[in-house]
C-alpha cells in the first residue's frame, strides 16, 4: 500500500492561540459566575453553592483540557439533561430553541402535527387525548393508548420532547405510530397536518347549551365567557361545560375560567410546596346571572391537570354537579424558565388541591354521576395479523360481534364463539363493504370495520347524549 501523501501542515501563531484560550477562559468563567451569583442569591443552602461551584469546575475542565474537541453548548445540555432525568419526574424536562418553539405552539394553539397530547407516566407514554377531528382522531388513536415506536423506531427511555419532535414533522408528510391497546399492538399511518385547537365550541342540543373545552390555552376563559353569554341571550337554563380528554394547560386560564361561575375572593385551588401553601383567589364577580343555571361538567380518564383543576372548583362548591368517567389524575403544577438563547426549563414546582383540600394525583376525580360511553368504544382491540372463522373461539371474537352490532348486523349472541350466525353477518359486511365476501374475519375485515367505527364514534356521541338526558332530568 503506497503511503498517502500528506501536505505541508499551517501553523497558527502563538499569540493567537493564546489569545482563543484566554478569550474561552474569559467567557466560560463568565458564565460559571453569572450562574453562581444567580444560585447564591436565589438560596441559603451552603451546599447548592458548593455543589454549583464543583459544577462550574467540571465544566470548564472538560470545556478547556479535554484531548478532543468538545460542543460547548451540548456539554451544557447534556449536564442540564442529567439533572432533569435525575429527578425521574416525566413533567419535567429540558427543552433546546428548537423544542421550546414547539412547547409555545402548543400555548398559542397552532402547530403541525397529528394533534395527539401525549403524556409520559412511569417511563412509558400515553396519548392523554386525541384532538376532536384531528387526523390522530380520524386515524382510531384513543386517550391511554401507549405509544411503543414512532416511524419504526423504539421510543423507550426518550423523554417526552424527543418523542414529540419526532411525531411532529414537515405537513403534508407521514408518521407511523406502533400503538399498544389492551394488550394488542396496532401501528396507524397519520398524514400531519397543521392543527389549529379551538379552545371553545359551543353547541346547541335541545334545551342545553354544551361548551367543549379542548385544551385551557390562552384566551380560554374569555372564549367561554363569551359563548356562555352569547347562550344567556338566547334563553339557556341548562350548560354542560365538556372536558372530556382535555389534557389540561394554562393553570391561569383554569383559574380565570373557574371565576366565571365562583364568587370574588374565593379559593380556586390551593399550591403546596413543602410547608409552603398558597391559596389562589377569584379576582373577579362571577358573570352576571350564572347562578341561574343549572350547571353539569363531563369527563373522562382523558380529562387531565387544568380540567381536573376547574372540574374540583365548580364540585367542592357545589356550582356544578360531574358526570362521566374518572378523570386522569395530574395534582401537579409545572413552571417555566425561558433562557436568553430560547431554550427553556420547564419543571415540576408544586401540587395543587382542591379548595377542600382534596389531593387528585394519581386518584384522578370521581363524578357524581357516572354515564358511560358506547360498548364498542372500549372493546379489546383485534390484531391486524389474526384472522377468524367457524368454530374459532377467542376473546377477539366477542369483539368483532360487539363491533358488528354496533354497526347494525346480527351477530346474535354476544360472547367468544365464531358461529355460523356471525359469518352470515360478516359476509353482509364484506358485501356492504366491497370486499370479498367470504365470510373469513381477516385482515381487510377489520381495517374496514374499524373505519366504520371510527366513523361512527365521530358521527355519534354516546356519553354526551346520556349525559343530556340525565341533566335534564
Amino acid at each position: 500500500m503506497k503511503p498517502k501523501k500528506t501536505k505541508t501542515p499551517k501553523y497558527i501563531p502563538l499569540k493567537y492561540f493564546l489569545l482563543s484560550i484566554l478569550v474561552t477562559i474569559i467567557l466560560t468563567t463568565a458564565i460559571i459566575l453569572t450562574s453562581l451569583w444567580y444560585w447564591k442569591h436565589s438560596t441559603t443552602d451552603p451546599s447548592i453553592q458548593k455543589n454549583a461551584e464543583k459544577l462550574g469546575e467540571v465544566y470548564e475542565l472538560i470545556a478547556t483540557d479535554y484531548y478532543k474537541n468538545t460542543d460547548k453548548s451540548l456539554l451544557l445540555e447534556d449536564a442540564i439533561k442529567g439533572m432533569t432525568k435525575s429527578l425521574k419526574d416525566p413533567y419535567t424536562e429540558y427543552m433546546t430553541t428548537e423544542e421550546t418553539k414547539s412547547f409555545n405552539e402548543d400555548v398559542s394553539g397552532d402547530f403541525v402535527g397529528i394533534g395527539a397530547e401525549m403524556e409520559q407516566k412511569d417511563g412509558k407514554i400515553y396519548i392523554a387525548s386525541p384532538i376532536k377531528e384531528s387526523p390522530a382522531e380520524k386515524a382510531g388513536i384513543q386517550p391511554r393508548d401507549e405509544l411503543i415506536a414512532v416511524n419504526g423506531r423504539d421510543i423507550k427511555g426518550k423523554p417526552l420532547t424527543e418523542i414529540v419532535k419526532q411525531v411532529r414533522g414537515k405537513e403534508g408528510t407521514t408518521v407511523k405510530l406502533l400503538i399498544k391497546r389492551s394488550g394488542e399492538k396496532k401501528e396507524f399511518s397519520i398524514e400531519r397536518e397543521t392543527i389549529h385547537v379551538e379552545s371553545v365550541k359551543h353547541e346547541k342540543h335541545g334545551q342545553t347549551h354544551v361548551f367543549k373545552i379542548n385544551k385551557f390555552q390562552e384566551g380560554t376563559a374569555n372564549e367561554l365567557k363569551t359563548a356562555i353569554e352569547k347562550a344567556q341571550k338566547e334563553g339557556a337554563k341548562n350548560i354542560l361545560i365538556d372536558l372530556r380528554n382535555n389534557p389540561g394547560g394554562l393553570l391561569d386560564e383554569a383559574v380565570d375560567m373557574a371565576n366565571i361561575f365562583i364568587d370574588e375572593g374565593k379559593t380556586a385551588v390551593q399550591l403546596e410546596k413543602g410547608k409552603q401553601k398558597r391559596e389562589i383567589t377569584t379576582a373577579h364577580e362571577p358573570l352576571k346571572g350564572v347562578h341561574d343555571l343549572n350547571i353539569g361538567i363531563l369527563i373522562n380518564e382523558g380529562s387531565a391537570s387544568a380540567s381536573e383543576v376547574f372540574t374540583g372548583a365548580l364540585k367542592d362548591y357545589g356550582i356544578a354537579k360531574v358526570y362521566g368517567e374518572k378523570s386522569f389524575g395530574k395534582g401537579i403544577v409545572q413552571t417555566t424558565h425561558e433562557f436568553s438563547d430560547g431554550s427553556l426549563l420547564k419543571y415540576t414546582e408544586m401540587k395543587w388541591l382542591t379548595p377542600k383540600g382534596h389531593y387528585i394525583h394519581e386518584k384522578g376525580i370521581k363524578p357524581d354521576v357516572e354515564v358511560e360511553g358506547a360498548v364498542y368504544e372500549n372493546m379489546t382491540v383485534i390484531p391486524s395479523d389474526k384472522s377468524f372463522k367457524v368454530g374459532d373461539q377467542s376473546k377477539y371474537i366477542k369483539s368483532i360481534k360487539t363491533g358488528l352490532d354496533a354497526l347494525g348486523y346480527d351477530i346474535g349472541q354476544v360472547d367468544e364463539y365464531f358461529d355460523s350466525t356471525l359469518e352470515t353477518a360478516i359476509q353482509s359486511f364484506q358485501t356492504d363493504q366491497k370486499i370479498e365476501s367470504n365470510g373469513l374475519f381477516n385482515r381487510k375485515t377489520n381495517e374496514k370495520m374499524t373505519e366504520q367505527l371510527v366513523k361512527k364514534s365521530s358521527e355519534e356521541d354516546v356519553m354526551l347524549s346520556r349525559t343530556l338526558k340525565k341533566l335534564r332530568e
